[in-house]
């Protein structure tokens, strides 16, 4: 009995790999090469949970282009094959891995991972080897003042995250507003958003009556508040987190402090700030790098809701894209492109062709680097929370709702 028990599971385990191995090749020989790509990610450590949603984007874009028709380039279709490996959040780790994948999987490109951190210490190995690397998640400056040549960023840089929200400002409030109040955790991310913030808002003509830092991390900043209270700006801008978000709109309402518009960098699009809100979360805008309700097209997935499409096609139906997966598919997307437009894989040309982008694509709402790499373009949507709901109010292209201004004293609510 055993023994026949034996000879079922091995022959079943036979024909498992004459099935599997039949897929392969009948997907094989729709190619007449494959491209490699490396992609060493955090699936575990304390940046597990975007770093695995990074790997969703390049699973998403591998599939899709195997699926549509592969890669046209050097007189040969290729389709693409990423091989991916746990960084374990640790940058260290990624560097030796991203080697790995350079000397031993000889991959032609580089995916790279979440973080600025862990990209800071793979794009060195990247550019010790001249593979280039696709940054979706990395925009800290110092990556791109190395003069490096071989790596791209699609995030934009952070001082371009709270731009559009003064272009909004600028376009769509009535009346406009006059002046601005910045406050910002003297932190290196929050600052440098803050600071964006406050150079757009003057390059468009508002009064910037305030810019002052706060210590990262603070508790309690009704004594700040008091003062830009006194000088009684249209707009509140704050540079900080999500627990900065809920602290400045909580402290607004105890002190009956109400700018006509609250302006957040991040904080305000997480489940946490409306639950913990509820109505008197409402009016922060805030911007946001790409979300699945905008209106975009490009030549690869189409159109955005193809790409959501896509995604719960991989991963089921109530799979909801974020920002993160968008940004590794556009970084697949964004290499697609430009070897298509190199006519090669070839890595200085495939580099040239990326400078000379300048694209809207489907994951991404604009792309277009300078000498060093980083994504200049920063037309993205800006949130409102409305009714404790997310609308998208900018730009009018995506606009879910239009922005509510000014927002109504708080007795009134």
């Amino acid at each position: 009995m055993k023994s026949k028990l034996s000879i079922l599971i091995i022959v079943s385990l036979i024909l498992v790999f004459v099935a599997g191995n039949a897929v392969a090749l009948e997907q094989s020989e729709q190619f007449d090469d494959v491209i490699k790509i490396g992609a060493a990610v955090s699936l575990t450590g304390k940046v597990a949970y975007e770093g695995n949603l990074v790997k969703q984007g390049y699973e998403v874009w591998e599939k899709w282009v195997n699926e549509h028709g592969g890669i046209k380039a050097d007189g040969k279709t290729y389709g693409v094959e990423v091989i991916y490996y746990d960084d374990e959040s640790d940058p260290v780790r990624g560097a030796r891995l991203t080697e790995r994948l350079i000397t031993e999987d000889e991959v032609h490109f580089l995916g790279g991972p979440y973080s600025s951190a862990i990209t800071f210490a793979t794009s060195a190995i990247g550019e010790k080897y001249g593979v280039i690397t696709i940054a979706p998640e990395a925009n800290a400056t110092n990556i791109y003042e190395r003069g490096y040549k071989y790596v791209f960023s699609i995030l934009p840089p952070a001082p371009m995250l709270m731009a559009p929200v003064a272009y909004m400002m600028d376009e769509m409030l009535d009346p406009k507003p006059e002046t601005v109040a910045i406050i910002s955790a003297n932190d290196l991310f929050p600052l440098s958003c803050a600071e964006g913030f406050r150079d757009h808002c003057e390059e468009l003509g508002f009064d910037v009556v305030l810019f002052e830092k706060y210590p990262a991390g603070s508790t309690d900043l009704s004594a700040l508040l008091t003062k830009v209270k006194g000088l009684n700006p249209d707009v509140l801008g704050v540079g900080g987190y999500t627990a900065d978000s809920l602290m400045v709109m909580r402290q607004c309402k105890e002190l009956d402090f109400n700018p006509k518009l609250y302006a957040f960098s991040v904080g305000v699009m997480v489940p946490a700030y409306v639950d913990e809100m509820g109505a008197d979360g409402n009016y922060a805008v805030e911007g946001e790098w790409w979300l699945p309700g905008m209106i975009l097209e490009d030549p690869i997935f189409g159109t955005t809701e193809q790409f959501n499409q896509a995604c719960k096609d991989l991963f089921g139906e109530d799979f909801r894209p974020q920002y993160w997966t968008a940004s590794s598919a556009a970084a697949g997307s964004i290499l697609q492109l430009a070897i298509e437009e190199a006519g090669t894989i070839e890595t200085d040309k495939v580099r040239e062709a990326l400078l000379g982008m300048n694209v809207q694509l489907t994951t991404w709402p604009a792309v277009e680097f300078n000498e060093k790499g980083q994504n200049i373009q920063w037309l993205h949507p800006v949130i409102q929370v409305q009714d404790e709901e997310f609308k998208i109010v900018y730009p009018e292209d995506s606009q879910e709702s239009e922005p509510l201004y000014p927002a109504p004293q708080w007795s009134d609510r």
